[in-house]
């Protein structure tokens, strides 16, 4: 079935949205977050849905239960009189001033459904990318398209540093001078995210070099000779080594380290389900091992400087750590409010993280999650996440064609999500958005082939009855 032109314009849309998402500066600004909001509602409403299978479908479930949860508590927090107790942030005002204030839990009134615009967003990227990598063509050229937007980023942050160390953009740098940011603010940003844009290069280069494929195309035209140049071992391997470079010129060490891994994890989950014999397959694990070893030599001079001295634990982020854990401990049920973290923080700051610094975030996105939503929706969430990394693991062991999709979902989603649990990378809409676009097209095509062949199936049968 042909893609009408609404479809290729919907699907122009989606992205654009994703490849353009970490350009302003990561789409911090609440004005960038409505207008992707808006492409992606636009997008979505003109999506071509007849690859879809009920199984994918499907796979939308768990996402639409936890953002039910999360309007519901939401809608629990902003309630002007809810039945538990109000916030212990409006006790000073009320003693000592007298003032009459609302009896809600929410410390901001607007502040949680402003902070609600970057998870609808998120949603919104993973819902389309779901729904455009349904179809396998489709999952190729979009992720052939994020590999190499995040190539041209990559680029763009190494001859950034090297020409206009001070500048972000066309804005004075006011932070991480010496290290590259590219077009994001924070260094541990730019760091998992080129990360992923590594990933996006390395699986298909194992797949190239296992399949050997080559050869011209049969009926050559521009688009056709595109793809075979990018998807040839020598594009991938560039790509692969400008992405790494940049990595390493974030100087972050859990950046590195977590890239590093991931990497190691994306060899062995796409290497071990082949048939290469009990032997090979230790060596293998052995061979990775020693190459993510080696990478670390190459490329992890600044970060290993930073590692010998100030250690891999930050005493500062323990601390905090463990006054948000203080934070839950008074709000189990229905937390603080979403997006308030940083209006109740400073009033249970601990003294050791002295008096420099403003801790707007946990950095930590689970601990921060529970913090504002409480416990049961972080359940909810995190079980979520849970269902959604079984099946891309599942896919990436089980499939046999394009098994490589999966692989890159399934990695880079170990990436964000573990270095979201020591920072805040997915709360960065630029780089949520990218993450969301990569893992919803390998959940996409983690289901097996049949699956899609007995919709094609049941969607024949249905136009022969009509």
């Amino acid at each position: 079935m042909t893609e009408g032109p609404l479809g290729a314009i919907s699907r122009f849309f989606a992205t654009a949205v994703f490849v353009l998402a970490p350009l302003p500066l990561g789409s911090l600004d609440l004005a960038w977050i409505c207008f992707w909001n808006f492409l992606l509602v636009c997008s979505l409403l003109t999506a071509d849905l007849s690859a879809v299978s009920r199984r994918n479908a499907m796979l939308l479930i768990p996402l639409a239960v936890a953002i039910a949860a999360v309007v519901v508590i939401v809608a629990l927090q902003t309630w002007s009189d809810p039945s538990s107790e109000s916030a212990a942030v409006w006790e000073l005002p009320r003693r000592f001033f007298g003032l009459v204030l609302p009896d809600r839990l929410s410390v901001t009134a607007r502040g949680t459904w402003l902070a609600f615009g970057s998870v609808l967003l998120l949603s919104l990227a993973f819902t389309r990318a779901v729904i455009l990598a349904s179809d396998a063509g489709a999952a190729r050229s979009l992720l052939r398209i994020l590999a190499w937007a995040g190539c041209l980023y990559a680029l763009y942050g190494i001859l950034a540093e090297l020409i206009a160390p001070d500048m972000v953009l066309f804005r004075q740098k006011e932070a991480y001078l010496g290290f590259a940011t590219g077009t994001f603010v924070n260094r541990n940003t730019a760091a998992t995210f080129w990360g992923s844009c590594a990933l996006l290069f390395l699986v298909p280069l194992l797949r190239t070099m296992h399949r050997q494929e080559g050869g011209p195309p049969e009926q050559p035209d521009w688009r056709s000779r595109l793809e075979q140049i990018l998807s040839a071992p020598v594009a991938l391997g560039a790509g692969f080594a400008i992405c790494t470079i940049a990595l390493a010129m974030t100087g972050s060490r859990a950046g590195l380290l977590l890239s590093v891994g991931t990497f190691v994890l994306a060899i062995i989950l796409y290497l071990v389900p082949l048939e290469l014999g009990r032997s090979r397959k230790w060596l293998v694990l052995g061979g990775s091992a020693a190459a993510g070893l080696v990478l670390l030599q190459l490329v992890g001079g600044l970060v290993a400087g930073r590692i010998v001295e100030h250690g891999l634990v930050d005493p500062e982020r323990l601390a905090a750590y463990q006054a948000s854990l203080g934070i839950i401990a008074d709000h189990r049920l229905l937390g603080v409010g979403l997006g308030n973290f940083e209006a109740v923080f400073p009033a249970i700051r601990p003294a050791t993280l002295g008096s420099l610094g403003i801790w707007d975030r946990a950095h930590s996105t689970p601990l921060e999650i529970a913090v504002e939503l409480g416990i049961p929706a972080f359940g909810v969430i995190a079980l979520a996440c849970l269902w959604y990394l079984y099946h891309l693991f599942t896919g990436s062991l089980r499939r046999k064609r394009d098994r490589y999709i999966p692989v890159i979902g399934a990695s880079v989603a170990v990436l964000g999500v573990a270095h979201s649990c020591i920072d805040f990378s997915l709360q960065i809409p630029g780089y949520g958005v990218f993450f969301a676009a990569i893992v919803g097209c390998g959940l996409a095509q983690s289901l097996p082939s049949q699956m899609r062949k007995e919709r094609g199936k049941s969607v024949q049968v249905e136009l022969k009855s009509n």
